[in-house]
């Protein structure tokens, strides 16, 4: 245990060991090394119970720190609806919260404290619930989501990693299978192949509600593997999220005098998918490269270019949850993966061109013209 020493003062003290916060300490100990860094954790474990997906296009060529990471690549993913059906040659990869734990902690245990609460957070340090302070020049906040009310959609989802008898014959990833009843919103099934007999299935909703009916969806899991003609041996793992999806919002802003923060915990992530990957390797690519003293002014950059970019994807939320009929939901996303590969990979990282998003809502939108005019404000 630390004393009240010399010890505990640091370059930078990271608050939170879940996705944001594991990615920055690993990035600073591959780029930045000779900096004292240090994560403190309340829980037992690294990055809780999830699992971590993106495209290879979502991260820089710069970002090699995270390959580490990755638990699984795949060379392709297919996208699957009534009408259109397409498979993407793109990489797609997968992390796993066991292997991000495993690994952080085998090359960076003397730099994390697990079982670690926080008290107070404030921008040059954090005093913990036995009262003992830590100083730094930087603190992040990467505490996950904030708490606050919006008028919202959910993406939520119940996985099952599973063992199967016999090698399902998938090498590509199932990223959304909509060939199923669409109730309760948008739904599709996400599929990814781990080994020639393992796999993640998730059964997915674009919901107007955050309620989740476990036991049944994990049912519906096995009806849909069933259809596929695999036999489930074991189920490994059972993974439920939800995540918010804002339709309308104000600009995030990183100025004050708490500490700086990362990841959901800053408001920075896509608000069509919830997902914060892209967003949070950029923001760690660029503080990895940059001196701690900048980091204030670095972060608050990209976060203007994030305002801008989110203010124009709250609208399509709004086209998704107000304007679209459930049901019919899925139909934006049907025609939407039959643009060209580069727009749905800068959709994917935020990065959106004015071309892009005229061409997204140009021509007769796939929902009520009226509702959609309606959404818009």
């Amino acid at each position: 245990m630390f004393g009240q020493t010399e010890d505990n003062i640091w370059d930078c003290l990271i608050v939170g060991g879940g996705l944001a916060g594991g990615l920055l300490l690993q990035a600073l100990r591959t780029e930045q090394p000779a900096l004292k860094v240090l994560l403190l954790e309340r829980g037992t474990s690294l990055g809780g119970n999830h699992t971590w997906s993106f495209h290879g296009s979502d991260v820089p060529p710069q970002a090699k720190w995270l390959t580490p990471l990755v638990s699984k690549s795949w060379p392709a993913y297919e996208v699957r609806f009534p009408k259109y059906q397409r498979k993407i040659e793109s990489v797609y990869c997968s992390i796993r919260a066991e292997d991000f734990h495993q690994r952080l902690l085998r090359h960076h245990a003397d730099q994390i404290r697990l079982g670690t609460s926080v008290q107070e957070v404030r921008r040059d340090s954090v005093t913990l619930q036995d009262g003992r302070v830590f100083k730094a020049r930087q603190v992040i906040d990467a505490r996950g989501w904030p708490k606050k009310e919006a008028l919202r959609g959910y993406q939520k989802f119940v996985g099952l990693d599973v063992k199967l008898a016999k090698p399902h014959g998938l090498d590509h990833v199932i990223l959304k299978d909509a060939l199923v009843p669409q109730t309760d919103g948008y739904r599709f099934f996400y599929t990814l192949p781990w080994s020639p007999t393992e796999l993640l299935v998730e059964d997915t909703y674009y919901s107007n509600s955050p309620d989740l009916n476990v036991d049944h969806l994990q049912q519906e899991i096995m009806r849909y593997i069933a259809t596929k003609g695999w036999e489930v041996e074991s189920v490994i793992r059972r993974e439920i999220g939800c995540l918010p999806l804002d339709l309308y919002g104000s600009a995030v802003s990183m100025t004050g005098n708490g500490p700086l923060q990362l990841g959901a915990a800053s408001g920075v992530y896509q608000p069509v998918t919830g997902y914060t990957f892209p967003q949070t390797v950029a923001c760690v690519q660029a503080l990895a490269e940059s001196s701690l003293d900048n980091w204030g002014a670095v972060l608050s950059q990209i976060q203007q270019r994030y305002n801008q970019q989110a203010r124009y994807l709250r609208v399509l939320n709004r086209m998704m949850f107000l304007a679209a009929e459930p049901e019919k939901r899925y139909v934006i996303l049907e025609r939407f993966y039959q643009f060209s590969e580069p727009l749905i990979e800068r959709f994917y990282q935020g990065r959106l061109h004015r071309g892009d998003q005229l061409r997204i809502l140009c021509g007769k939108p796939p929902v009520s013209v009226w509702r959609a005019l309606k959404s818009l404000f």
